[in-house]
């Protein structure tokens, strides 16, 4: 599964907001990552739900999670959803996965949570996200 490294720069990217992002291929989250902060996003990456759960855990509210399904270690993309969920209900979730029938298996292990199909391009990633948190939810709250 090949998914585009080039960074495209966009006029037309949304307002800032805390996006965190799990993925551990490298070469597909350090990209993906650099995009989203170009469209003025604030972003977290990690590479395994453990160290996820450690950056929603901290002081920084998150407003969106997006994750791959398989990642490094014992819990998966799904496991991370439902703990969002239960732990931060107020975060966003998009999943990702290449893998077939993923998108059946999101709805249904994680009913508040949406999905796109890699390979996906940045700006699909980016209308996603602007879609999740300007049409569906208020920001999550901050600490003054």
């Amino acid at each position: 599964m090949l998914v585009s490294t080039a960074v495209p720069r966009s006029e037309s990217c949304p307002s800032p907001r805390v996006i965190l992002v799990v993925e551990d291929e490298s070469f597909i989250r350090v990209p993906l990552a650099e995009y989203l902060r170009d469209c003025g996003y604030r972003v977290f990456e990690v590479a395994s739900v453990s160290e996820a759960k450690s950056v929603l855990n901290s002081a920084t509210p998150v407003d969106l999670v997006f994750t791959d399904v398989n990642l490094v270690g014992e819990e998966n993309g799904f496991m991370l959803a439902n703990w969002v969920r239960e732990h931060h209900p107020a975060t966003k979730m998009l999943i990702t996965s290449g893998v077939e029938n993923a998108a059946e298996k999101a709805g249904e292990q994680c009913a508040a949570s949406h999905f796109v199909a890699k390979p996906y391009s940045y700006s699909a990633v980016s209308q996603r996200i602007q879609a999740l948190l300007w049409l569906t939810s208020t920001p999550v709250p901050r600490e003054s």
